[in-house]
């Protein structure tokens, strides 16, 4: 038997997790040892238009399936055009493993051309980094790839050089991956029923660690019977049709209608990174139910159960069954939530108002479809105006709240899971950061629906400027025929500008077997308005 070599130790430890994909453009040294040996372990390579859009995708795929997500980068300029998707993964909470091709130490010394340090370039992204040479020791592989997905998830690095890809890995006897214990102490948990028991108006903020745990979520809501907010990364979480389901919270002025009437606030799988800049509006104090312990909160929780989340939230069963909410009482809150968002629907600035673009776009889709959604105006009615059933039915970007990020998500999605049909609600700006990838989404036939709401600016920003009475510059180019582009790719495309076009077009574009576009020119108006009912 041949000695194991570095690259197929990396592989072996990548396999032992889970993983059963790679994304990204190799270079010509150790990315293509990675690809050669990931085809020996029945790994498969994604080969991607932009490293970016890779290490989103890696990024993605982990979002959905729980294993570590992986891109390969060549060295130099492939690996810094990969930092914007590493970033993303490290403040959106997915755990990512990215390889770069490297100069060897012993043989390269010398050499200065595409020579980046990348352990300094991601220092600031990931979690970890290591250097992989002769002898590597596989458990230390594995400890590293575990750091990426130890909560707080996130992003780490791996450098490797050809040379040291083939030469021989320590040999080691296998790795004890039992998971060590993982529950609140038993004086927490005590404490924590004394301060839910004295509560008569609790309220819940689902964050991202709730995906993990989204049924013992739900318990723990209906048992109190009190009204639920997730984050955008925990939409679904509980289902939106759920009575107790409220709505979305970013910290803004939405929620505050109902957060201000509680007196206990529940953070469940909640993380700061999640929320807007803005202070904490509420004086009630604060149970947290997390996985890590010390985040840096807005406002620091009177109590902190650290540990799985279920068996926090079994913990506190039978702890408080006297809600102070009505069924009615809550119905109302969500009712108005909703209505202040949807605001005005007609086209007072020309074309198709957002939230009638998304209530359409869930009207036409199959049941089950999953929505990927970019940074943008556009994603205050794409959030609340697409009902998610079920955890991770929406993909979004929170904590780093990048644009480009919508499309690499959603060919993700199909690739995973090639039966489940996926919309992405993408801006113009969003859309022409990461259009190469169309090309990715044709090459493998991924069923996706991608609606471009096309009005020509950085709306969000453009409103920005506006506030403070600038003039307007910077934030508008020409429209863009995204349909026209989109066919060149070998898309289904239609360019869309009323709403009674737009029905016909989401019926074709649903049937279609591969990827379709719908380039939508939309009226902005209402976006201002939007942002001052959900921001303040």
């Amino acid at each position: 038997m041949a000695p194991l070599t570095v690259v197929d130790a990396l592989l072996d430890a990548l396999v032992r997790r889970g993983v059963r994909r790679i994304f990204g453009i190799p270079g010509g040294g150790s990315s293509l040892d990675v690809i050669e040996a990931a085809a020996r372990c029945g790994v498969d390579f994604v080969l991607t238009r932009t490293e970016t859009s890779g290490a989103m995708m890696a990024a993605a795929t982990a979002e959905i399936t729980g294993a570590p997500g992986v891109v390969i980068t060549g060295l130099g300029p492939g690996a810094a055009a990969a930092t914007n998707g590493i970033a993303y993964a490290t403040l959106d909470r997915a755990p990512v493993v990215i390889i770069t091709d490297s100069f060897d130490r012993e043989t390269d010394a010398y050499v200065s051309h595409q020579a980046i340090d990348h352990a300094a370039l991601f220092r600031a992204v990931v979690k970890g980094s290591m250097t992989l040479e002769t002898g590597a020791s596989p458990h230390d592989i594995g400890a590293l790839i575990d750091k990426a997905i130890a909560h707080p998830f996130g992003a780490v690095h791996f450098d490797l050089s050809s040379r040291q890809a083939g030469s021989p890995a320590r040999s080691e006897p296998p790795e004890d991956r039992s998971a060590p214990a993982n529950a609140p102490e038993a004086a927490t948990i005590a404490a924590a029923r004394t301060l839910l028991a004295q509560a008569t108006k609790p309220a819940i903020i689902a964050g991202v660690q709730a995906r993990e745990s989204p049924r013992a979520l739900r318990d723990l809501a209906h048992e109190l019977g009190c009204p639920v907010f997730t984050t955008y990364k925990a939409k679904g979480a509980i289902a939106d049709s759920d009575p107790l389901a409220v709505g979305l919270t970013t910290g803004g002025i939405a929620e505050a209608e109902c957060l201000s009437q509680a007196d206990l606030i529940i953070l469940y799988g909640f993380d700061p990174i999640e929320l807007i800049p803005q202070p904490w509006r509420y004086q009630a104090p604060i149970l947290e139910i997390g996985r890590v312990a010390g985040l840096p909160h807005y406002r620091a929780p009177m109590l902190s159960m650290i540990g799985a989340l279920d068996a926090s939230a079994a913990a506190l069963r039978g702890a408080n069954r006297s809600s102070g909410w009505t069924e009615d009482e809550i119905a109302g809150l969500k009712a108005r939530m909703r209505d202040r968002l949807a605001i005005n629907t007609g086209n007072s600035g020309g074309g198709v108002a957002p939230p009638v673009l998304v209530s359409a776009a869930k009207r036409h889709a199959p049941r089950g479809t999953r929505a990927t959604v970019d940074a943008g105006a556009h994603m205050f009615s794409a959030m609340a105006f697409w009902d998610a059933e079920e955890s991770g039915g929406v993909l979004i970007s929170d904590g780093l709240s990048t644009m480009g990020y919508a499309l690499p998500a959603a060919i993700a999605s199909a690739i995973e899971e090639p039966e489940r049909p996926v919309v992405c609600f993408t801006g113009d700006g969003g859309l022409l950061m990461s259009i190469a990838e169309l090309a990715t989404a044709v090459e493998n036939k991924c069923r996706i629906v991608v609606l471009v709401f096309n009005d020509a600016a950085l709306s969000l920003i453009d409103i920005k400027q506006q506030k403070r009475k600038m003039p307007t510059r910077g934030v508008r180019y020409p429209t863009v025929d995204f349909a026209t582009i989109a066919r060149g790719f070998g898309c289904q495309a239609w360019r869309v500008e009323d709403a009674k076009a737009l029905d016909a077009a989401l019926a074709s574009a649903f049937r279609a077997e591969g990827p379709a576009i719908i380039d939508v020119a939309v009226d902005p108006s209402l976006y201002a308005r939007q942002i001052e009912v959900l921001r303040g």
